[in-house]
């Protein structure tokens, strides 16, 4: 009896939990873009994406609403004018946990663009009561999640392998990024950049980019300089 009248407690609390919750679902935002198809095919309209059911929306000009998953669709992306910022997101391979010979597809939003490119996706949460009161409407992409990087992995993806940012100077930046490890180092100094958290860890890694481009730049024009004639 005791037993009943606990479960009957838990569902009732529960119950009011989600009730409020649920009448506070975001609204779902539509941005102008395309979505490119792995056939290659270019879809132009509104997108919508859903962070925890990985998949992404578009309402074409006829009013149709089409959603695709990563499976389906190799890249998307629209301009924010909440963030003022152009957004990109990629279809990348992922392993499965369980079974690490067992990939499948996964989207990625590209945060940084270059020889090391930097992804994230959102974190993954853990425990009962969060899967209670979680719905899928409040992964709808809006400034509230999307601006807050507590709730998002970050990655820097190179060369078909994703490295956690979370090891960054054993898996990042000693193996990848010493070639200019002294540029960098006087760039940390003189702009007191903090690399144990994440947004000096981006702009570390956004500058080693900028020298990278810029050395190959540097060394296309002398190519051609020294070109016989």
């Amino acid at each position: 009896m005791k037993a009943r009248y606990t479960f009957t407690f838990f569902v009732i609390f529960v119950f009011f939990l989600v009730t409020p919750t649920e009448a506070s679902y975001p609204k779902v935002m539509w941005h102008a873009g395309h979505v490119e198809l792995w056939d290659r095919t270019d879809l132009e309209g509104d997108l919508s994406y859903n962070w925890a059911a990985e998949m992404v929306s578009i309402r074409q000009e006829d009013g149709r609403i089409r959603t695709f998953s990563a499976n389906q669709v190799a890249r998307f992306g629209w301009f924010d004018y909440s963030q003022h910022k152009l957004r990109n997101f990629v279809s990348l391979v992922k392993p499965v946990a369980a079974d690490k010979d067992i990939t499948n597809q996964v989207f990625y939003e590209i945060c940084l663009d270059g020889s090391l490119a930097v992804v994230r996706r959102l974190r993954q949460s853990h425990g009962l009561l969060k899967r209670l009161l979680s719905h899928p409407a409040h992964a709808t992409d809006q400034p509230v999640l999307t601006q807050n990087t507590d709730l998002f992995d970050y990655f820097v993806y190179d060369a078909g392998h994703l490295l956690a940012l979370d090891r960054f100077y054993p898996d990042i930046y000693e193996p990848l990024m010493t070639a200019y490890k002294k540029e960098l180092h006087h760039y940390t100094l003189t702009h007191n950049i903090n690399d144990r958290i994440l947004a000096g860890r981006l702009v570390l890694i956004d500058r080693y980019n900028w020298f990278v481009q810029h050395d190959s730049k540097a060394a296309s024009v002398k190519s051609v300089a020294d070109a016989p004639n």
